[in-house]
Parts: C-alpha cells; structure tokens; sequence
C-alpha cells in the first residue's frame, strides 16, 4: 500500500519537473524577447545526445559481455568516471554542435540564444527523465493500492521483473526523497543553462575555445556523486548537495562571462 502523501508529492513532483521550465521559457521571452529555435534544439540534442547516442555506448560499455562491461561495472570508481564522463561528452558535445548550426546556420548570435538554449536542454531532461517517471510512479501505485497487478504489468510491457524492480523503487520513495529530487531538477536546469553560456562562447569565438573542455570537465564533476548514488556509496542529500554547490559556482562563472566576455 502506498501512503496517499506519497502519491501526492509524486504529482506535485511531476507537476513541478514540468512547469519550472516552462516558466523560466515564457519569463526569459518575456523579458529578452528570445526566439524559440534555440530553446526546441537544446530539447532535441538532449534527446539524441543523451537518450539514443549515449545509451548506445551504454549498451556496449555497461549491459554488454564483455570486458569493458565485466571491468566498469566491477569496479565503483571506474563506473563513475566512466558514466560521468559519457555524460560530459556527449552532452557537452551536442551542445557545441547545435550552437555552431545555430550560429552559422540559422543566424543566432545573440547571447540570449545561449540561455534560451539551457532552458530546453535542462527542461527536456527535467520532463524525460523526472515528470515521466513520477507519472509512472503514480499510475503504478494506483494500480498496486488497488491490487491490480494485471494492469501494472502491462505497463511494465508484461516483464514481472522490471515490475518488481518497478515497485520496489516505490516503496522507497517518501515526500523527502521527492522533495530532493525536485530541488536536483532545479539545481540542473541551472547547470544546464550555466554549461549553455560556457559552450555557447566557445562555438562563438575560437580564441575562447577552453570553454568547452571546461563544460565536459565540469558537468563530468557534478555527476560523479550520482555514479556513486547509484552503487549505493553515496545518501541522496549528498550528491543533492553537491550538485548545487557545483551549479551555483556555475551560474557564478556564467554570470561574469554572459556579462563580460559576450557581446549583447
């Protein structure tokens, strides 16, 4: 049975993942005047950098068998630099990609497309990867406080284990844990438009090219703790923690550089 606060905060929870993009979006073109091609390119390399490009690697270097696999997957602090450095790669890779098409394409010089972009890239992730799940979360534990285990192994796609994997994750979750998880989705956005603002300037002036080793360097940084979240090494509030320790010194460094360094 699942606690009728627990359901919710996961509404609240995916609700929440949702809006805050779409809030900075409709307050950001308010007050810049931003055009929207870049906010729907960040949604999109997210997409294919992240959750094709990535999850292929991923399929090779951690679910396949072989060595690779048998070595990352043995090893606590080799997985961490290994997810946390896919992750900067490709994602930070994607990113310079898209501003060079903005930039030379589709004629985006602007430092606002910078932010603009951050906000669909961050957003995109905030709806794939928490509102989605919250979704899930909540129709399963309708279903469970119901007994209607038949429904919700259909919407496991009819795998008994990814269902009790499935509800074993529920179970764990308490208002607190949704709580944090939505404090991430905001400390990420941040990260996500601060990274913007790094690669953006790179892609713009080559002299400033060290931006972008800087962003994967970075965004590998604040992904580290969520390696080890996931092996079990690390609470939660830690690598919450650390990620908006990273973010604000982020936001910081893109401040002075969107200010100083960027032509209006």
């Amino acid at each position: 049975m699942v606690p009728t606060s627990t359901i919710v905060w996961l509404c609240a929870g995916a609700l929440f993942c949702a809006a805050l993009p779409i809030g900075l979006l409709i307050w950001w073109r308010r007050t810049r005047r931003a055009k929207l091609t870049p906010f729907f390119a960040g949604a999109l390399v997210f997409v294919v950098f992240a959750q094709v490009l990535e999850a292929l690697l991923h399929s090779v270097c951690l679910m396949g068998d072989n060595a690779v696999a048998r070595a990352i997957n043995g090893n606590p602090y080799l997985y961490m630099l290994y997810g946390a450095f896919a992750a900067g790669i490709f994602e930070e890779t994607g990113r310079f990609l898209a501003f060079k098409l903005l930039l030379t394409k589709w004629r985006f010089p602007e430092r606002d497309t910078a932010v603009t972009y951050g906000i669909g890239h961050g957003g995109a992730e905030s709806v794939l990867l928490a509102s989605v799940t919250y979704v899930l979360f909540v129709v399963l534990a309708l279903y469970a406080n119901r007994g209607n285990y038949a429904a919700a192994t259909a919407l496991a796609r009819g795998d008994a284990a990814a269902l009790a994997q499935l509800l074993g994750q529920l179970g764990q979750l308490t208002p607190a844990v949704v709580a944090l998880s939505m404090l991430e989705r905001a400390g990420a956005i941040i990260l996500h438009i601060a990274l913007s603002c790094f690669v953006f300037l790179a892609a713009r002036d080559k002299t400033q090219w060290t931006w972008f080793p800087f962003a994967v360097a970075l965004h590998a940084i604040v992904d580290m703790p969520a390696a080890l979240l996931q092996r079990g090494m690390l609470p939660q509030w830690a690598a919450e923690l650390w990620l908006w320790v990273v973010a604000l010194y982020a936001l910081r460094s893109a401040r002075k550089c969107y200010l100083e360094e960027m032509d209006p």
